[in-house]
């Protein structure tokens, strides 16, 4: 989805508010689309406007239909959001943060509280170039045999050691390649490729959220070598762990 550098999508049922936020937007060179107060003409806008930036008012006609706007974007994953609330409460905040938002304004609110806010939104969004809420595993169907979630689970609790092909046919009753082909049939994936991404999602993980060396992270991981580590990461993620980690730090 590409999106119009300069639109802002304002998803607010008070005209008043809305006006308002659209004019501190103005004057910082921000277009706005405005008078959009539910859910599906929310969804509608965001499909044909393609804006930049969304603004959501958590309570729209008195529902929650701002969250599920939210987990709408979220779930896309193109387009960042951020909330406007007077609601500030344990359980509101708890759902907010599921939908993993770029920003968060409380009214009675302040011009400068949109201007950096939105400022920051767009910041963020553009050098967060790899989210790891996003990176998922492999999608398992519903019928899958027994022994391939056996093997699944196996590969998930073990992923931070070298798991060998041959220890997760001796889980089954198969031959090699007949274990191969069911895998890659319920999985869409070989038994390799769903270990290295399993890897690669636990990768994100340090990433981001420690101060391990890169080398200390590989081989935490269980990879036999950095290099090894190195390329699979750039091939996944089409730049490497260094420069993730270096855009991931950046500070306005």
């Amino acid at each position: 989805m590409e999106r119009n550098p300069a639109l802002v999508l304002i998803v607010e049922d008070e005209l008043l508010i809305a006006s308002d936020i659209r004019r501190i937007l103005s004057k910082e060179g921000y277009d706005s689309i405005i008078n959009i107060t539910g859910y599906d003409e929310a969804v509608k806008a965001i499909e044909d406007k393609k804006p930049a930036l969304v603004i959501i008012d958590v309570m729209l006609r008195k529902t929650y239909d701002g969250i599920k706007i939210g987990e709408y974007l979220h779930s896309k994953g193109s387009i960042p959001f951020l909330y406007m609330t007077s609601l500030y409460d344990k359980n509101t905040i708890n759902d907010i943060k599921k939908t993993f938002p770029f920003g968060y304004i409380v009214k009675p609110y302040k011009a400068t509280d949109i201007i950096a806010n939105v400022a920051l939104a767009l910041h963020n969004f553009k050098y967060k170039k790899i989210d790891i809420s996003r990176v998922t595993s492999p999608a398992i169907k519903d019928e899958t045999p027994y022994h391939i979630k056996k093997v699944i689970k196996h590969i998930n609790d073990n992923i931070l050691e070298k798991i060998y092909l041959q220890d997760l046919i001796d889980l089954t009753p198969w031959k090699k390649h007949r274990f191969i082909d069911i895998f890659k049939e319920y999985t869409n994936t070989t038994p390799h490729q769903y270990i290295m991404h399993c890897k690669m999602e636990k990768c994100m993980a340090y990433l981001d959220r420690s101060e391990l060396t890169l080398k200390d992270i590989s081989y935490e991981l269980g990879f036999s070598s950095y290099s090894s580590f190195s390329k699979l990461f750039k091939e996944k993620f089409g730049v490497n762990a260094e420069e993730y980690r270096r855009i991931n730090s950046l500070k306005l």
